[in-house]
């Protein structure tokens, strides 16, 4: 998620203060456990408002989820920026790579963000277009590791996927165009997996949605039936996925189990498979399996209570939680 996205125009976020700024991670976050998430991986807020507010929630001064945090993304100068540009750390090079990933860690974030490839949301940005080279994805994972932390890396692409795999990269974020190459070397992988993001797919494409550029749901309408093709493959090809969302808190709130749905209508997964990747897969990629994720003995009371059956009827996730528990707390 990026929780500081409370809003749908990205102008609006531009003019957020960074006071403002953590008062909206703190009002997503709220909201996202509310809805039954007791963990977040926040992939990119600006202000370093996640760990401000990551810190508040561990300090118990307020209740949220449990965040982990990446702070700035690192990408290469590049066209679409600007879209986003206080969201960004720019660097060129393998040493400002380096001196960033350094610099985001400094600031006490968990893990490093980079944008591998262009983007859909970014005006005028090519998601098929690698704009990372792989010295600088290596030099960014060498720089992590060192740390003890990891990259999580932004791609669309093949080949961005591919040089991301080939760097050591934890995570690929949303991996639209990733083929058969790419999935045998994901299978082959002990290090890297895939975080799917179905349900931003579907908001860009909703005719209606006027917070949507036309260059982006130009693109979102030019790649559709890839991503499903893509996504799908990798999925029937026993890959493990991590749980993904990356909406505004506007469409998270308008559409309650939004991303259950999308994988389940857009991408064709089984009931099962998708309650695996929103609890133990995605432990497991986040490195927190050993608290969380599964019902186990010493592990942390992570709980919710829904209306329904969701292993058989996924459909349950659009209705209100009833319960959520975290660490044995009952929050709602």
């Amino acid at each position: 998620a990026h929780l500081y996205y409370i809003y749908t125009n990205p102008r609006e976020l531009l003019t957020m203060d960074p006071g403002q700024t953590i008062f909206a991670v703190y009002e997503f976050a709220k909201e996202y456990l509310k809805a039954g998430y007791t963990t977040i991986r926040d992939c990119g807020s600006p202000h370093n408002s996640a760990v401000a507010v990551r810190d508040a929630i561990k300090a118990e001064i307020i209740d949220g989820p449990r965040i982990i945090t990446s702070g700035l993304i690192i990408t290469p100068t590049e066209t679409g920026n600007k879209s986003y540009e206080n969201l960004y750390h720019e660097a060129d090079g393998a040493e400002e790579i380096r001196k960033a990933v350094r610099h985001e860690l400094k600031l006490e974030n968990d893990f490093i963000k980079l944008m591998v490839t262009g983007a859909f949301l970014n005006e005028r940005g090519e998601p098929g277009l690698q704009i990372m080279t792989f010295e600088e994805l290596k030099v960014a994972v060498e720089s992590a590791r060192i740390k003890e932390t990891y990259v999580c890396a932004h791609c669309h692409s093949a080949e961005g996927i591919k040089s991301a795999i080939r760097a050591g990269a934890r995570t690929i974020e949303h991996a639209v165009f990733i083929d058969e190459e790419a999935i045998e070397m994901l299978k082959n992988s002990t290090e890297t997996y895939i975080v799917a993001t179905g349900a931003i797919t579907l908001d860009c494409l909703k005719e209606d949605n006027t917070t949507i550029s036309a260059n982006a749901l130009e693109k979102s309408k030019l790649y559709e039936q890839k991503e499903k093709e893509c996504i799908h493959n990798a999925y029937k090809a026993g890959l493990k996925i991590g749980f993904g969302s990356d909406l505004n808190l506007v469409s998270f709130k308008e559409t309650p189990g939004y991303e259950f749905i999308a994988r389940k209508d857009y991408y064709g997964f089984e009931d099962k498979d998708i309650l695996l990747q929103a609890t133990k897969y995605s432990a497991e990629i986040a490195g927190l399996d050993h608290i969380t994720g599964t019902v186990k003995v010493g592990k942390y009371a992570d709980l919710i209570v829904v209306d329904g059956n969701p292993d058989e009827d996924i459909y349950t996730m659009k209705k209100p939680i009833l319960n959520v528990f975290k660490e044995g707390k009952q929050i709602i």
